[in-house]
């Protein structure tokens, strides 16, 4: 029986294990986690068949490594790992960005025989930790698999089906291409929430629901966005050009005063969503 491991319990990693365990997955799950009473709940969970308070320890004898943690901690992670590796072992991850990574694991890497192939799945939750763990997180979500140039063919289908195993739909993409979309439709949405509740002064008392949809992902982890800002800022601030066009567009058209042409830029923003999520 193959051995998988996972780096990190929060939301994605022991997501990952509660979904392997749910779809009867023939693997053995090892658990990284720091603190003991997080070892313990992945243990009582089921999220995993051992758990490790050393990264060494967990990774021996796996052939598969998932990092579940912030981007800038994957490389972190991985080389205090090194140790444990055994030739042929692949490691992916769940990190918002990936060019970044491919260069950072392509070093850390270096003379170990493993083989990094990034991963990052399109689905979470501003909730955090363990307990926030769900066995269907990954059922239907987008997950996208950012091999290096020179991949191992072989390695790029394990991870893969890893993936889909967990119940996700599996999209192939260069890093490049897939940190200039996620800018664009995830990371965008995230920093223009954190902005808005920023802008929103002292008036919780007449938040109402449109205010609550709009800025719930503001409460996501601030380690977790600082190293996806940090880690593609140039894709990002172009993304983030494009909506500030946008807003002062509509700058223009409240000078203006020009019902119709307010209307028609609502009714453009409308059925471009519709659109997009079709």
């Amino acid at each position: 029986m193959e051995t998988i491991a996972i780096l990190g319990t929060g939301l994605m990693g022991s997501s990952l294990g509660l979904a392997l365990r749910k779809r009867n997955v023939p693997v053995r799950i090892h658990v990284y986690a720091r603190r003991p009473e997080t070892r313990e709940t992945a243990l009582n969970f089921g999220v995993a068949d051992a758990v490790f308070s050393d990264p060494v320890e967990a990774v021996k004898g796996a052939g598969l490594i998932v990092l579940c943690v912030p981007v800038l901690t994957i490389p972190e992670l991985a080389k205090a790992c090194r140790a444990g590796l055994r030739p042929g072992a692949i490691i992916t991850d769940v990190g918002s960005t990936k060019a970044c990574l491919n260069e950072l694991m392509t070093e850390v890497l270096a003379g170990t025989g493993a083989e990094f192939i990034g991963s990052h799945p399109i689905c979470g939750s501003e909730q955090q930790g363990i307990e926030a763990g769900n066995a269907d997180l990954y059922d239907g979500a987008v997950t996208v698999v950012t091999p290096p140039m020179l991949a191992d063919d072989v390695s790029v289908e394990k991870v893969s089906s890893l993936w889909k195993s967990a119940g996700a739909r599996v999209t192939i993409m260069d890093a490049a291409s897939h940190d200039r979309i996620l800018a664009a439709t995830s990371h965008l949405p995230h920093v223009v929430a954190a902005a808005l509740a920023l802008s929103s002064g002292d008036n919780g008392l007449f938040c109402g629901s449109g205010f609550r949809d709009t800025t719930r992902i503001a409460d996501g982890s601030p380690q977790v966005w600082s190293d996806i800002v940090r880690t593609n800022a140039p894709a990002l601030k172009a993304a983030l050009k494009i909506f500030c066009d946008n807003l002062n567009e509509l700058a223009a058209l409240i000078d203006e005063d020009n019902g119709e042409k307010l209307a028609n830029w609502f009714a453009a923003a409308r059925d471009k969503r519709k659109e997009l999520l079709r």
